[in-house]
């Protein structure tokens, strides 16, 4: 079985594999052994296995450990870790996780299936949709 990430070990790796690819990626930002992230981790891949990224539109997921890539982290402008980003077509999505964004009480695993559905292309995120017929 292929590993579920691909590891960035430079903020060139962020350049050339996830800023020019086509279709979606997702990005994690961790620290090593820290039990958050660990969770975060566990509950991406049990929500989005990597049998299922084509399914979704996903070529790859990545990740970087911010003690090794302090730098990257600050062009990212992450501020809590562990981050769950992703982005389509190059292009960061607003929709992130994080401790910061966490809602009172809500597990890591809920969190993080936030992100997943939005990934996946649901609506059901917490977000109206915009509709012409609204108007």
């Amino acid at each position: 079985m292929a590993p579920y990430f691909t590891t960035l070990a430079s903020k060139d790796d962020y350049r050339t594999l996830v800023v020019p690819a086509t279709g979606k990626v997702i990005l994690v930002a961790f620290w090593p052994g820290d039990s958050t992230s660990e969770s975060m981790i566990a509950a991406l891949k049990k929500l989005l296995p990597k049998s299922a990224f084509a399914e979704h539109g996903v070529v790859e997921a990545y990740c970087f450990d911010v003690y090794a890539l302090p730098e990257l982290a600050t062009e990212l402008d992450v501020t809590f870790v562990p981050t769950l980003m992703w982005y389509m077509d190059g292009v960061q999505d607003a929709l992130v996780w994080h401790q910061g964004v966490m809602v009172e009480g809500e597990s890591v695993e809920k969190g993080v299936n936030r992100v997943v559905e939005r990934i996946k292309g649901s609506n059901e995120v917490g977000l109206e949709s915009d509709s012409d017929d609204d108007w």
